[in-house]
Protein backbone atom coordinates (compact mmCIF):
# COMPACT_ATOMS: atom_id res chain seq x y z
CA UNK A 1 0.00 0.00 0.00
CA UNK A 2 2.87 2.36 0.92
CA UNK A 3 4.45 1.67 -2.45
CA UNK A 4 1.27 2.69 -4.27
CA UNK A 5 1.03 5.91 -2.27
CA UNK A 6 4.70 6.69 -2.99
CA UNK A 7 4.03 6.08 -6.73
CA UNK A 8 1.01 8.40 -6.74
CA UNK A 9 2.96 11.10 -4.88
CA UNK A 10 5.94 10.77 -7.20
CA UNK A 11 3.90 11.00 -10.44
CA UNK A 12 0.98 13.05 -9.16
CA UNK A 13 1.45 15.74 -11.80
CA UNK A 14 1.09 13.09 -14.60
CA UNK A 15 -2.01 11.62 -13.07
CA UNK A 16 -3.47 15.09 -12.62
CA UNK A 17 -2.63 15.93 -16.23
CA UNK A 18 -4.33 12.74 -17.48
CA UNK A 19 -7.43 13.41 -15.37
CA UNK A 20 -7.73 16.98 -16.59
CA UNK A 21 -7.14 15.87 -20.18
CA UNK A 22 -9.93 13.31 -19.90
CA UNK A 23 -12.30 15.87 -18.40
CA UNK A 24 -11.45 18.28 -21.22
CA UNK A 25 -12.17 15.68 -23.91
CA UNK A 26 -15.49 14.79 -22.32
CA UNK A 27 -16.49 18.45 -22.09
CA UNK A 28 -15.37 19.00 -25.69
CA UNK A 29 -17.38 16.08 -27.05
CA UNK A 30 -20.56 16.57 -25.08
CA UNK A 31 -20.81 20.36 -25.34
CA UNK A 32 -19.58 20.86 -28.89
CA UNK A 33 -21.84 19.50 -31.64
CA UNK A 34 -19.23 19.50 -34.38
CA UNK A 35 -16.54 17.62 -32.43
CA UNK A 36 -19.14 15.26 -31.04
CA UNK A 37 -20.39 14.38 -34.55
CA UNK A 38 -16.85 13.86 -35.85
CA UNK A 39 -15.94 11.63 -32.90
CA UNK A 40 -18.98 9.40 -33.06
CA UNK A 41 -18.77 9.13 -36.84
CA UNK A 42 -15.17 8.02 -36.57
CA UNK A 43 -16.05 5.65 -33.74
CA UNK A 44 -18.81 4.08 -35.79
CA UNK A 45 -16.46 3.66 -38.73
CA UNK A 46 -13.85 1.99 -36.55
CA UNK A 47 -16.46 -0.26 -34.96
CA UNK A 48 -17.80 -1.18 -38.41
CA UNK A 49 -14.32 -2.11 -39.61
CA UNK A 50 -13.77 -4.22 -36.52
CA UNK A 51 -17.08 -6.03 -36.98
CA UNK A 52 -16.26 -6.57 -40.65
CA UNK A 53 -12.91 -8.11 -39.75
CA UNK A 54 -14.61 -10.37 -37.19
CA UNK A 55 -17.16 -11.46 -39.80
CA UNK A 56 -14.41 -12.19 -42.34
CA UNK A 57 -12.55 -14.30 -39.82
CA UNK A 58 -15.67 -16.22 -38.86
CA UNK A 59 -16.53 -16.67 -42.54
CA UNK A 60 -13.07 -18.09 -43.22
CA UNK A 61 -13.42 -20.70 -40.49
CA UNK A 62 -16.93 -21.56 -41.75
CA UNK A 63 -15.80 -22.10 -45.35
CA UNK A 64 -15.67 -25.86 -44.94
CA UNK A 65 -19.29 -26.13 -43.83
CA UNK A 66 -20.38 -23.68 -46.52
CA UNK A 67 -18.58 -25.67 -49.22
CA UNK A 68 -20.25 -28.85 -48.05
CA UNK A 69 -23.65 -27.18 -48.32
CA UNK A 70 -22.83 -25.93 -51.82
CA UNK A 71 -21.70 -29.39 -52.92
CA UNK A 72 -24.94 -30.93 -51.66
CA UNK A 73 -27.00 -28.18 -53.32
CA UNK A 74 -25.19 -28.73 -56.62
CA UNK A 75 -25.85 -32.45 -56.37
CA UNK A 76 -29.59 -31.88 -55.94
CA UNK A 77 -29.66 -29.39 -58.83
CA UNK A 78 -27.84 -31.89 -61.03
CA UNK A 79 -30.41 -34.58 -60.25
CA UNK A 80 -33.28 -32.17 -61.00
CA UNK A 81 -31.62 -31.13 -64.27
CA UNK A 82 -31.25 -34.75 -65.38
CA UNK A 83 -34.90 -35.47 -64.53
CA UNK A 84 -36.07 -32.37 -66.44
CA UNK A 85 -33.90 -33.40 -69.40
CA UNK A 86 -35.57 -36.81 -69.50
CA UNK A 87 -39.04 -35.25 -69.33
CA UNK A 88 -38.18 -32.77 -72.09
CA UNK A 89 -36.81 -35.55 -74.26
CA UNK A 90 -39.97 -37.58 -73.74
CA UNK A 91 -42.12 -34.55 -74.59
CA UNK A 92 -40.15 -33.87 -77.77
CA UNK A 93 -40.47 -37.51 -78.78
CA UNK A 94 -44.22 -37.50 -78.17
CA UNK A 95 -44.83 -34.43 -80.35
CA UNK A 96 -42.17 -34.95 -83.01
CA UNK A 97 -43.32 -33.37 -86.27
CA UNK A 98 -41.92 -33.18 -89.79
CA UNK A 99 -43.25 -30.35 -91.94
CA UNK A 100 -47.00 -30.69 -92.40
CA UNK A 101 -47.11 -34.48 -92.62
CA UNK A 102 -47.32 -37.26 -90.06
CA UNK A 103 -44.36 -39.06 -88.57
CA UNK A 104 -44.12 -41.97 -86.17
CA UNK A 105 -43.45 -40.51 -82.77
CA UNK A 106 -41.76 -42.49 -80.02
CA UNK A 107 -44.95 -42.87 -78.08
CA UNK A 108 -46.20 -46.41 -78.57
CA UNK A 109 -48.53 -46.87 -81.50
CA UNK A 110 -49.42 -43.22 -82.09
CA UNK A 111 -48.44 -40.76 -84.83
CA UNK A 112 -48.69 -36.99 -84.70
CA UNK A 113 -49.28 -34.20 -87.22
CA UNK A 114 -50.20 -30.53 -87.33
CA UNK A 115 -53.16 -28.54 -88.64
CA UNK A 116 -54.62 -25.05 -88.51
CA UNK A 117 -58.17 -24.00 -87.73
CA UNK A 118 -59.80 -22.23 -90.69
CA UNK A 119 -63.44 -22.15 -89.55
CA UNK A 120 -65.74 -23.16 -86.73
CA UNK A 121 -68.67 -22.33 -84.49
CA UNK A 122 -69.28 -21.70 -80.80
CA UNK A 123 -72.95 -20.69 -80.63
CA UNK A 124 -74.58 -24.01 -81.41
CA UNK A 125 -75.49 -27.13 -79.49
CA UNK A 126 -73.50 -29.13 -82.05
CA UNK A 127 -70.47 -26.97 -82.82
CA UNK A 128 -67.78 -27.88 -85.35
CA UNK A 129 -64.21 -26.94 -86.30
CA UNK A 130 -62.79 -27.03 -89.84
CA UNK A 131 -59.06 -27.69 -90.26
CA UNK A 132 -56.79 -27.29 -93.26
CA UNK A 133 -55.76 -30.97 -93.54
CA UNK A 134 -57.65 -33.80 -95.19
CA UNK A 135 -57.33 -37.32 -96.53
CA UNK A 136 -54.49 -36.33 -98.87
CA UNK A 137 -52.49 -35.42 -95.77
CA UNK A 138 -53.26 -38.72 -94.05
CA UNK A 139 -56.13 -37.45 -91.89
CA UNK A 140 -58.87 -40.00 -91.29
CA UNK A 141 -62.03 -40.07 -89.19
CA UNK A 142 -61.74 -40.93 -85.50
CA UNK A 143 -58.38 -39.20 -85.13
CA UNK A 144 -57.84 -37.21 -81.95
CA UNK A 145 -57.22 -33.46 -82.00
CA UNK A 146 -55.53 -31.42 -79.26
CA UNK A 147 -53.35 -28.34 -78.72
CA UNK A 148 -50.82 -27.21 -76.14
CA UNK A 149 -53.64 -26.64 -73.63
CA UNK A 150 -55.38 -29.98 -73.92
CA UNK A 151 -57.98 -32.05 -75.80
CA UNK A 152 -59.95 -30.25 -78.55
CA UNK A 153 -62.04 -33.01 -80.14
CA UNK A 154 -62.20 -35.86 -82.68
CA UNK A 155 -62.11 -35.81 -86.49
CA UNK A 156 -65.63 -36.60 -87.74
CA UNK A 157 -65.48 -36.12 -91.53
CA UNK A 158 -62.74 -35.62 -94.13
CA UNK A 159 -62.40 -34.44 -97.71
CA UNK A 160 -59.27 -34.42 -99.79
CA UNK A 161 -57.88 -31.20 -98.29
CA UNK A 162 -60.04 -30.46 -95.25
CA UNK A 163 -61.56 -32.15 -92.21
CA UNK A 164 -64.38 -31.46 -89.75
CA UNK A 165 -63.57 -31.86 -86.08
CA UNK A 166 -66.25 -32.65 -83.52
CA UNK A 167 -65.06 -30.52 -80.56
CA UNK A 168 -65.73 -31.12 -76.88
CA UNK A 169 -68.35 -28.37 -77.23
CA UNK A 170 -70.73 -30.64 -79.13
CA UNK A 171 -73.62 -32.57 -77.61
CA UNK A 172 -72.62 -35.65 -79.63
CA UNK A 173 -69.04 -35.60 -78.34
CA UNK A 174 -68.07 -38.28 -75.83
CA UNK A 175 -64.45 -38.69 -74.67
CA UNK A 176 -63.13 -41.52 -72.49
CA UNK A 177 -61.37 -39.94 -69.50
CA UNK A 178 -60.12 -40.62 -66.02
CA UNK A 179 -59.25 -38.47 -63.04
CA UNK A 180 -55.48 -38.25 -62.70
CA UNK A 181 -54.29 -40.58 -59.98
CA UNK A 182 -57.32 -42.85 -60.40
CA UNK A 183 -57.80 -45.93 -62.55
CA UNK A 184 -61.55 -45.44 -62.82
CA UNK A 185 -62.77 -44.69 -66.34
CA UNK A 186 -65.56 -42.22 -67.06
CA UNK A 187 -67.01 -40.23 -69.96
CA UNK A 188 -66.82 -36.51 -70.71
CA UNK A 189 -70.02 -35.13 -72.28
CA UNK A 190 -71.06 -31.53 -72.96
CA UNK A 191 -74.54 -30.44 -71.90
CA UNK A 192 -74.76 -27.63 -74.48
CA UNK A 193 -74.75 -24.68 -72.05
CA UNK A 194 -71.38 -23.27 -70.96
CA UNK A 195 -68.47 -22.84 -73.39
CA UNK A 196 -65.77 -23.45 -70.81
CA UNK A 197 -67.38 -26.34 -68.92
CA UNK A 198 -68.36 -29.92 -69.57
CA UNK A 199 -69.38 -32.86 -67.37
CA UNK A 200 -67.93 -36.20 -66.36
CA UNK A 201 -70.63 -38.81 -66.11
CA UNK A 202 -70.63 -42.30 -64.62
CA UNK A 203 -68.01 -41.51 -61.97
CA UNK A 204 -67.90 -44.48 -59.56
CA UNK A 205 -69.09 -43.64 -56.06
CA UNK A 206 -66.34 -45.72 -54.46
CA UNK A 207 -63.59 -43.62 -56.07
CA UNK A 208 -62.29 -40.55 -54.26
CA UNK A 209 -62.35 -37.29 -56.23
CA UNK A 210 -61.84 -33.73 -55.07
CA UNK A 211 -62.27 -30.23 -56.41
CA UNK A 212 -59.21 -29.26 -58.42
CA UNK A 213 -58.34 -32.82 -59.52
CA UNK A 214 -57.01 -33.02 -63.08
CA UNK A 215 -58.98 -34.86 -65.78
CA UNK A 216 -56.95 -36.55 -68.55
CA UNK A 217 -57.60 -38.92 -71.43
CA UNK A 218 -57.85 -42.52 -70.27
CA UNK A 219 -56.10 -44.20 -73.19
CA UNK A 220 -58.96 -46.73 -73.07
CA UNK A 221 -59.88 -46.07 -76.71
CA UNK A 222 -57.74 -46.04 -79.84
CA UNK A 223 -58.28 -42.30 -80.38
CA UNK A 224 -56.09 -40.58 -77.77
CA UNK A 225 -53.02 -41.76 -75.90
CA UNK A 226 -53.40 -41.74 -72.14
CA UNK A 227 -52.64 -38.64 -70.11
CA UNK A 228 -53.52 -35.73 -72.41
CA UNK A 229 -55.01 -32.94 -70.21
CA UNK A 230 -58.72 -32.22 -70.48
CA UNK A 231 -59.62 -29.99 -67.53
CA UNK A 232 -60.09 -29.92 -63.77
CA UNK A 233 -62.98 -30.83 -61.52
CA UNK A 234 -64.88 -27.88 -60.09
CA UNK A 235 -67.58 -29.68 -58.12
CA UNK A 236 -69.20 -33.09 -57.63
CA UNK A 237 -72.88 -33.94 -57.53
CA UNK A 238 -75.05 -37.05 -57.63
CA UNK A 239 -76.21 -38.46 -60.94
CA UNK A 240 -79.93 -38.56 -61.68
CA UNK A 241 -80.25 -42.19 -60.54
CA UNK A 242 -78.00 -41.64 -57.51
CA UNK A 243 -75.73 -44.55 -58.46
CA UNK A 244 -72.80 -42.49 -59.75
CA UNK A 245 -71.23 -39.08 -59.36
CA UNK A 246 -71.47 -36.30 -61.94
CA UNK A 247 -68.62 -33.78 -62.02
CA UNK A 248 -68.50 -30.33 -63.55
CA UNK A 249 -65.20 -29.89 -65.36
CA UNK A 250 -63.52 -26.62 -66.35
CA UNK A 251 -61.97 -27.30 -69.75
CA UNK A 252 -58.35 -26.30 -70.26
CA UNK A 253 -58.78 -25.38 -73.94
CA UNK A 254 -60.03 -21.88 -74.71
CA UNK A 255 -62.15 -22.65 -77.77
CA UNK A 256 -62.61 -18.98 -78.63
CA UNK A 257 -58.93 -18.61 -79.53
CA UNK A 258 -57.68 -21.94 -80.88
CA UNK A 259 -55.45 -21.81 -83.97
CA UNK A 260 -52.68 -24.40 -84.29
CA UNK A 261 -53.59 -28.01 -83.54
CA UNK A 262 -52.01 -31.44 -83.23
CA UNK A 263 -53.67 -34.46 -84.78
CA UNK A 264 -52.99 -37.88 -83.29
CA UNK A 265 -53.63 -41.22 -84.99
CA UNK A 266 -53.32 -44.82 -83.88
CA UNK A 267 -51.14 -46.86 -86.26
CA UNK A 268 -52.88 -50.13 -85.42
CA UNK A 269 -56.39 -48.76 -84.97
CA UNK A 270 -57.93 -50.83 -87.80
CA UNK A 271 -56.42 -54.05 -86.50
CA UNK A 272 -57.77 -53.37 -83.02
CA UNK A 273 -61.25 -52.48 -84.29
CA UNK A 274 -61.48 -55.59 -86.50
CA UNK A 275 -60.52 -57.79 -83.58
CA UNK A 276 -63.00 -56.11 -81.24
CA UNK A 277 -65.74 -56.27 -83.89
CA UNK A 278 -65.22 -60.01 -84.27
CA UNK A 279 -65.81 -60.40 -80.54
CA UNK A 280 -69.02 -58.35 -80.76
CA UNK A 281 -70.35 -60.64 -83.49
CA UNK A 282 -69.96 -63.66 -81.23
CA UNK A 283 -72.40 -62.22 -78.67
Amino acid sequence: MQSILNLLIKYNHWFLFTLLEGISIVLLLFFNNYHSAVFFTSANGIAGNIYSMITDVEGYFNLKDENMRLVEHNRLLSEELQAMGKELSAYKDSTMLAGNGFVAANRGNFTFGTAKVINGSLNRVNNFITIDKGSSDGVTTEMGVFNEQGVVGIVRQTSENFAIVLPLLNSKSMISCRVKGSNSFCTLKWDGTELQHSYLIDLPRYALFEQGDTVVTSGFSSIFPAGIPVGEIQNLEDSDDGMFYRAKVKLYVNFSSIDNLFIVGHKKKNEQEILEESMNKEK
